[in-house]
Parts: C-alpha cells; sequence; structure tokens
C-alpha cells in the first residue's frame, strides 16, 4: 500500500498547469549487487574513452542508426517533416531525446509511434503539470508547518519534474528556457521558493507568447533580485543614486536579441562596408534602465529595504513604487523614444519595443534549436523557425508553442543521416546525461522525494546544475568554439565549454558511483534503480545492447561501439546479469556516440 500524502495549499497558475499533490513513487524491490573484482579491471578499458567524449572520433551510425524518415516534405515552416506518417522506432526514440529527459520504458516509444509526433506533441502542451512551489510546500507540512525550507528542495522539485513528470515537453522546454533566461543560486542567496516559483513561472509560459514571458521574467522577484532591476530607482543627486543597468543590459544581450544586428536566417547584418552592425549602445541601455526604475517586493512597504525573509516575496510579481521610478522621455530601440509615463506604462512600452525588434525570432529560435537539436543548425534552419516567430500563420508574432513544434519537426531535425556529415547533432550536457541515466532505470522512491541536489562540482559531479550557472550567462555560451577542428570548420559547440579533463573525469567517476551503487541519495530521499528489465535480458548480448541501444543511443549505436560493448558484456559471466549491466552502463556513459546527440 502507497503511503497517503497531504495535498499541498495553493497549487494554481494562470496557464494549464496544475500543482496536484507529490503522489508516491512505486519503489523498486531490487538491490545493487557489489562489483566484482574482473568487471573493474575490464571496465578500466573502457575510461580512456572518457577522452573521446572530449572531441575525440565519432564512428558513423550503424545499420540502427541509419532509419530513414518517410514521408519528409515541406509544410507551413518550408522544412517540416510530414508529421503524419508514422514514425518508427528509432525515429521516435530519436525524438524523445530531443523533446524529454530521456525514454523511460519501451511503452513509452511505443505510444509515442502509435500517437505520431504531431499529436504526442499537441498532447503534450496540454498535459497538466505539477508545481515546483506545491512540492515545497508538501515538504514543509511533513514535520508541521514550521519545518525550515532549505534551497535542496528547489533543487528536488526540478528533478521530480525531470524523472516522473507526465509533461516532459513542458519540463524540458522549461529547463531550456531557464538557461537563456538564466538566474542562478551560485552564491547561495536566492531563497527555495524563489527559485521554484522562477520554475513555475517558466513552465506557465513555456507554449505561450514570448512578450508575455518576457514580461513575466521581468517582474519576477527572483529575477528582480539576481539582475538588480528590484529597488533601482531614479536618478537622485542628493544620495547618489542612479537607475541600476544591470538588467538593462542583460535582457537586450542575452534574453532577446543579443549584440549583432541579424538577418532572419541568423547571420549578422552587414553595412555598406561589410562592417557587423550593433544592435543597441550604452545611451539605450541607459534608456532603458530608466525605463526600469521603480519595481520592488510586492508585500514589503520598504523600497529600499524590503522583507527577504518573507516567502510570500519571491512568489508575487514585483510591483511598481511610483515615487522611484524615473520621469521623463527614455531612448530605446531603433531610436524610439517613449515620452514618459508610470511604471508600468514604461515598462510595457520598453518589452513592446524588445518583443517587436526582428532580431527575437533568430535569436530565440537558434537557442531552441541548440539545446533540442542541434549546436550548429543551418540558416535555412533558424529562417524556417525564425518565420514561425514572427508568424505563427495566424498573424501572431511570438508563439512559443509554434516556435517548438517548428524545431522539433523541421526535416533538419527529423533525419538522423545527417550525424553522419560531421556538422549536425550537439554534446548533450551533464545533467541530460544523468535524468536519461535515471529514467533508463525507471528510479522509484516511495516517499515521493529524491536527493538529487547540487551538482556543479566538476571534480566529484557533473560540473552543472540547474539553477546554478557561474554567472548570467549560463554555464556555456551558444557562440563557444573549442579550439582546434571545431572551431577551424567554424563550428560552436556549446556544452564543451564545461567539458574540461576534470570535469570529463569527475563525471565518469560520478556516474560510475550512481550505476555501481544502483541509484543516487541516502535515506529517505534515495533513487532506486529497477534492475529486473535489465537483468531480464543480460544474460543474452544482442537482447542487452538493443535495448540500450533505445534507451541511451536512440537508435545510433555505431558499429564501433556496438562491437567494444559486445566484448565487454561478453567477458563476463552470462550468469552475472547485473554485472553484465552495469559494464554496459558504464561503458554508454563514456560512449561518443551516447555523449553525442545526432
Amino acid at each position: 500500500m502507497q503511503p497517503t500524502l497531504d495535498t499541498p495549499p495553493g497549487a494554481t497558475t494562470e496557464l494549464p498547469v496544475s500543482g496536484p499533490r507529490p503522489a508516491p513513487i512505486a519503489a523498486s524491490a531490487a538491490s545493487p549487487a557489489s562489483p566484482t573484482s574482473a568487471t573493474l579491471a575490464t571496465l578500466s578499458s573502457a575510461a580512456a574513452l572518457a577522452l573521446a567524449a572530449c572531441g575525440g572520433h565519432v564512428d558513423t551510425p550503424g545499420p540502427n542508426g541509419s532509419s530513414t524518415v518517410g514521408g519528409l516534405a515541406g509544410a507551413n515552416s518550408g522544412g517540416a517533416a510530414a508529421s503524419a506518417a508514422r514514425p518508427s522506432e528509432v525515429d521516435a526514440a530519436r525524438f524523445m531525446a530531443q523533446a524529454t529527459f530521456g525514454v523511460r520504458s519501451e511503452q513509452e516509444v511505443a505510444a509515442l509511434v502509435e500517437q505520431g509526433l504531431e499529436r504526442w506533441l499537441a498532447a503534450q502542451m496540454n498535459e497538466r503539470a505539477e508545481l515546483h512551489t506545491s512540492y515545497i510546500d508538501w515538504q514543509r507540512q511533513r514535520n508541521g508547518p514550521q519545518t525550515y525550507v532549505t534551497e535542496d528542495m528547489a533543487y528536488e522539485a526540478m528533478w521530480r519534474h525531470w524523472l516522473h513528470g507526465q509533461d516532459q515537453l513542458r519540463s524540458r522546454i522549461t529547463f531550456a528556457l531557464s538557461q537563456i533566461f538564466v538566474v542562478s543560486n551560485v552564491a547561495s542567496d536566492l531563497r527555495a521558493y524563489g527559485m521554484a516559483s522562477y520554475m513555475d513561472m517558466l513552465q506557465a509560459h513555456a507554449f505561450g507568447s514570448y512578450r508575455d514571458l518576457l514580461q513575466a521574467v521581468t517582474l519576477h522577484p527572483t529575477m528582480g533580485y539576481f539582475l538588480n532591476m528590484r529597488s533601482s530607482e531614479r536618478s537622485n543627486a542628493t544620495i547618489g543614486a542612479r537607475p541600476n543597468e544591470n538588467y538593462a543590459r542583460e535582457v537586450l544581450q542575452l534574453l532577446s536579441i543579443g549584440l549583432m544586428e541579424l538577418n532572419n536566417d541568423g547571420t549578422p547584418r552587414r553595412d555598406a562596408g561589410g562592417a557587423t552592425m550593433p544592435t543597441f549602445n550604452e545611451a539605450v541601455v541607459k534608456g532603458f534602465a530608466q525605463a526600469f526604475t521603480g519595481w520592488g517586493f510586492a508585500l514589503s512597504a520598504n523600497f529600499r529595504s524590503p522583507d527577504e525573509g518573507l516567502d510570500a516575496n519571491w512568489k508575487t510579481p514585483m510591483v511598481p513604487f511610483e515615487s522611484f521610478h524615473e520621469p521623463g522621455p527614455k531612448l530605446l530601440l531603433g531610436g524610439a523614444t517613449i515620452p514618459g509615463g508610470t511604471a508600468a506604462q514604461d515598462l510595457a512600452a520598453a518589452l513592446d519595443n524588445i518583443a517587436a525588434h526582428p532580431n527575437v525570432g533568430p535569436f530565440i529560435g537558434r537557442q531552441h534549436i541548440q539545446r533540442l537539436v542541434t549546436s550548429n543548425p543551418s540558416p535555412a534552419y533558424i529562417d524556417r523557425v525564425a518565420t514561425v516567430f514572427n508568424d505563427n500563420g495566424a498573424s501572431v508574432r511570438g508563439d512559443l508553442a509554434a516556435v517548438v513544434r517548428a524545431v522539433l519537426l523541421d526535416a533538419e531535425a527529423r533525419d538522423p543521416s545527417l550525424g553522419a556529415a560531421g556538422r549536425f547533432g550537439k554534446q548533450r550536457e551533464p545533467v541530460l546525461r544523468l535524468a536519461n541515466l535515471l529514467r533508463a532505470m525507471n528510479v522509484s522512491n516511495k516517499t515521493g522525494r529524491n536527493a538529487v541536489h547540487a551538482l556543479d562540482s566538476g571534480d566529484d559531479a557533473l560540473g552543472q546544475s540547474p539553477l546554478l550557472a557561474p554567472s548570467v550567462f549560463n554555464f556555456f555560451s551558444p557562440n563557444f568554439r573549442p579550439a582546434g577542428p571545431l572551431a577551424a570548420a567554424g563550428l560552436v559547440a556549446p556544452e564543451f565549454q564545461i567539458t574540461t579533463e576534470t570535469a570529463v573525469v569527475g563525471s565518469l567517476n560520478f556516474l560510475r558511483r550512481v550505476i555501481q551503487e544502483g541509484g543516487h541519495g541516502w535515506a529517505a530521499g534515495r533513487l532506486d534503480f529497477d534492475w529486473a528489465p535489465w537483468v531480464a535480458v543480460a544474460a543474452d548480448t544482442a537482447a542487452l545492447l538493443a535495448r540500450l541501444d533505445l534507451f541511451f543511443f536512440h537508435g545510433q549505436m555505431s558499429a564501433g561501439t556496438r562491437s567494444r560493448m559486445a566484448a565487454l558484456v561478453d567477458s563476463i559471466n552470462p550468469a552475472q546479469t547485473q554485472e553484465r549491466v552495469k559494464a554496459a552502463l558504464t561503458l554508454t556513459m563514456v560512449s561518443p556516440d551516447h555523449v553525442i546527440q545526432t
């Protein structure tokens, strides 16, 4: 019988996102066995493959990775795959790698094959989601209403969504948005409710209007605190006050248009002399900083020293304090000037000005593609997605649901053969590799909790963790070029910015430890592997490799990896089924064609 959990209060939001109680998750009865010395010795030979994950040779996909998508044809986007065609199992698994946190069961893949990509997207966009804040509410009630709230509870809420949530697409897009609209607790000064509420806000707007999302981000108290818009006030020479420019600069540079004028296909616009053209200058930053003055925590009367200990202040959009708002005209993008009004009027005009800029479509569209599909989308791919951003077909600009569909259904996203060309694909960032592993092993905890907390250490964890980026620039830049062949080819590889020798070894040791221990965490928050489906096929090397290919390589396991994997598994006694699975999983974690998504 499953334990009964109390229903948390206040689980509501303005979009089709709900906050049901955190439900119990069926526990696994299997317990991990300790590794044998023979297995460990065999695995040590695979450790050298870690460097390959830093950019070594990736074998050409073998027969299981050469499937084709039937009936590819142009649609409104000019390059969308014919989504009415029934996808193959491999196509469905690749799609899930791009749109979710990983395959959890063969049944999920079979359901997607039966449903089709377009219908699956529509269903996912209408799936109701649990609120991150409701998880913290529930945690507070476990030992009475005075239970101390910790930042770890916010991290647990995110991982609960990723590992067990039915709204996988919304959660994956929310994570992508959190890497564009970055806030970070790296200084341990954000409150748990602030982080959880921020993620709730992103997921509520993941399939809505970009303009609405931009306003929700701007007025969220966590962003206000992180980039200093909260309590930014009008110029006052007497006390030496002037508008804070931090958010004004970053909302332009990172959250909307970037530093250079762009064509619709993401390539830089150039003047008559061939030089790139900046999108804004310091005068424009000052104009936006002035427009953003006079906003503070909603439930604190003191503008300059609000109550940061009040949880509700971190969950409620900021409100205007008119006496602190800069009066007079403000210079915005494109030479536009607003005459000056109330704080709300100036903020609305400033955000309208940003959202209407022609850069937003290619700038935001490209980053959606990078986070889900490939680091180096072709200009034509960016153009198709930006065109949908500009007009969803119903004269609506900034429809993010239409953008997500355009990204995932584009012919380039759906064509597995592009990976062999060497320019298509992306590194699976460490957080996604861990989520893929935990979902594939169907981890469970009968209490509904987990103990997946800060994993940003590169020495003994992943070197990456949600909401713990080192700065507003995220863990990596969308334009990062590692020195060597990729830079020489003019390619970017964002995730390689955190792929150092230390991080590769540290993350491998961490993932190997999770595998050997059969789960992650401790005490009431431990997540346990469900070994049963894996050990059931482990004695049959071909069957085990087929399951690994579906869950971790998504049909793209190369002939070279298949050969190495088979040799490793065959070196272990078929009766030691769990040891075989552990060895295969560990080799998977460092295999280039798992680490690199194509």
